[in-house]
C-alpha cells in the first residue's frame, strides 16, 4: 500500500507509519508492526494473557509481602523499600508458574482486594515466628547485661531501629550469620512455597493454631536465651556470692567499685569461652522455628533441615 504522500511506506491496519531513514529502522517498525497490530509470536504472552493472570500474580505477590515486611534480615530497616519490591516481585516470578494451577480461575481485583489480607498474614505469620526466635539472642544479651551491670552502655541497632545491649547485638549477629549458613533463608521460602498446598490463596482463614505459632515462638525464644545466658548468669552468681562473704571478712574494702570490675570481666570472659558451644544452640533455633510454623500450617511431618 502507498502512504498519502505519494511515497512508498508501510503501513498496519492501524495507519501508517512514518517514512523511514534507512533500511534498519524500516525493519524495526516493521516488526513493531507484526507485534502490535498481528500479534505475531515475538512476545512470549499476549496482552490480553498478562491481564488475566495479574489477579492471580497479585495473591502470589501479596503473600510474599507479607513475609518481606516480618522475615529476618529483609524486613531491617536498612534494606530500602525498593530492594525489598524488586526482591518480593522476583521471588514472586519464581513462585508463580509453579501454583498456578492452584490458585482459583475465577479469580479477579475484587477477590484480590477481599482475601488479600488473608494471603499477607500467611507471609507475615512465616516471617514473624523466625524473627522472635531469632530475638532470643536479644534475650541473652539483656540477661546479661542486667546481671553483668553494663545495661546502660546501650547502641543503637539499625536492623531493629531500636536500642540493644552491646553483648545482645554481638550475639544477634552471630545468629543471622547461622540462620543464613544453614540455610535458614531457603528453608523460610520452601515452607512459604509449600503453604499453597494446604492453604491455596483465598482460602485462608485465621484460627487459633496461628495464634498458637507465635505464643510458642515466644515461649521458645525465652528458653533458647537464657540456655544461651545460663553459663554467664551462673559465673556472675557465683562471683557475687563471693563478693558478699568478702565484704564481711573485710569491710573496708570497696567492694562497689572492684565488684563492678570483676562482675564485667567475668561476664565477658565466660561469655568468650562459651561461644564456641553455641553453633548447635543457634542452630536448634533457627530449625525450631521453621518446625513451629511447619506444625501450626499443617505442612506435614517431615523435616525442614534438607532445605539446607
Amino acid at each position: 500500500m502507498t502512504g498519502d504522500m505519494g511515497g512508498n511506506v508501510p503501513v498496519c491496519e492501524k495507519g501508517p507509519f512514518v517514512r523511514a531513514l534507512d533500511k534498519k529502522k524500516l525493519s524495526l517498525r516493521a516488526n513493531a508492526c507484526r507485534i502490535l497490530c498481528h500479534g505475531e509470536g515475538y512476545v512470549p504472552w499476549s496482552f490480553f494473557e498478562i491481564l488475566v493472570a495479574l489477579p492471580a500474580f497479585a495473591l502470589v505477590l501479596l503473600r510474599v509481602t507479607g513475609l518481606m515486611m516480618t522475615a529476618p534480615l529483609l524486613s531491617s530497616s536498612m534494606v530500602p523499600v525498593r530492594v525489598k519490591a524488586a526482591f518480593a516481585a522476583t521471588i514472586s516470578v519464581v513462585i508463580f508458574p509453579l501454583i498456578r494451577e492452584r490458585i482459583p480461575a475465577s479469580a479477579s481485583l475484587i477477590d484480590v482486594m477481599v482475601g488479600g489480607v488473608g494471603e499477607m498474614m500467611i507471609g507475615a505469620i512465616i516471617g514473624l515466628t523466625l524473627s522472635i526466635m531469632l530475638s532470643s539472642a536479644q534475650v541473652t544479651g539483656l540477661l546479661i547485661s542486667r546481671q553483668a551491670g553494663i545495661a546502660l552502655a546501650d547502641v543503637f541497632d539499625p536492623t531493629q531501629n531500636q536500642n540493644t545491649s552491646v553483648i545482645g547485638q554481638i550475639y544477634m549477629i552471630m545468629l543471622t550469620f547461622v540462620f543464613l549458613l544453614v540455610g535458614g533463608h531457603r528453608a523460610m521460602v520452601a515452607s512459604l512455597i509449600d503453604t499453597y498446598e494446604v492453604v491455596p490463596p483465598l482460602s485462608f482463614q485465621y484460627g487459633e493454631s496461628h495464634l498458637l505459632i507465635l505464643v510458642e515462638a515466644l515461649g521458645a525464644a525465652f528458653v533458647m536465651g537464657i540456655r544461651v545466658a545460663g553459663p554467664v548468669l551462673i559465673a556472675l552468681f557465683l562471683v557475687g556470692t563471693a563478693l558478699g562473704f568478702l565484704s564481711r571478712t573485710m569491710p573496708q574494702l570497696n567492694i562497689l567499685t572492684i565488684g563492678f570490675t570483676i562482675r564485667v570481666v567475668v561476664a565477658l570472659a565466660v561469655a568468650a569461652v562459651t561461644v564456641v558451644f553455641l553453633e548447635e544452640v543457634f542452630t536448634d533455633a533457627v530449625w525450631d522455628g521453621l518446625e513451629l510454623v511447619r506444625r501450626g500450617f499443617g505442612l506435614g511431618p517431615e523435616s525442614v533441615r534438607v532445605a539446607s
